[in-house]
């Protein structure tokens, strides 16, 4: 179904794109691009876990995992000071998010980015606003009540992340029926 990079033996992953691929290190300065690629070097490929597609996206209840660092205003925010204090590491808790969120409801944490413009277009870290349209136009069959975020930013060990957020997240997304969910990552 689709391209899946980590079953392709092709996949160049950049080194470098292939017509029609993006170039994941055209922006960055140098010194950054050859640390990342080498955490990418020392990383092992993992298999994605997959589940096939059930019931059409018109019946289907959809979710948002953003990366953006997002947490409702007056929740706890993600810690930006541990990082400030350790720059390789990142906050690998998650914060539940309601599908009524708006820009003035909403706060980001975020080091890695400025945060400001993604008030200026919501969409862009987290396009539940889209979900309701979809839903309004038959596209989906609806908007889940409750959407996550986690911190993009890890460092180059995920390890903290993997133990800390992708099941308690997926439980929740089963407790609420979940049928699909949309990452968005920023």
């Amino acid at each position: 179904m689709g391209f899946n990079p980590f079953t392709d033996p092709g996949c160049t992953w950049g080194d470098p794109p292939r017509a029609g691929e993006p170039d994941p290190y055209r922006f960055l300065e140098p010194a950054i691009e050859q640390s990342m690629r080498a955490d990418i070097a020392l990383s092992p490929i993992e298999a994605i876990p997959f589940a096939p597609v059930e019931k059409p996206l018109a019946e289907s209840r959809v979710s948002i995992v953003s990366t953006a660092g997002l947490s409702m205003r007056g929740d706890t925010p993600f810690d930006l000071e541990t990082e400030k204090k350790r720059p390789s590491w990142g906050d690998p808790s998650w914060r539940r998010l309601r599908s009524d969120v708006t820009a003035e409801t909403i706060q980001a944490h975020h080091l890695h980015i400025d945060t400001k413009y993604l008030f200026e277009d919501l969409d862009v870290c987290f396009p539940v606003r889209l979900l309701h349209e979809f839903v309004n136009e038959g596209r989906i069959g609806e908007v889940a009540p409750s959407h996550y975020s986690i911190m993009g930013f890890q460092g180059p060990d995920l390890r903290r992340l993997r133990k800390t957020s992708p099941r308690p997240i997926a439980e929740a997304m089963k407790n609420e029926e979940v049928d699909l969910a949309i990452f968005v990552p920023v």
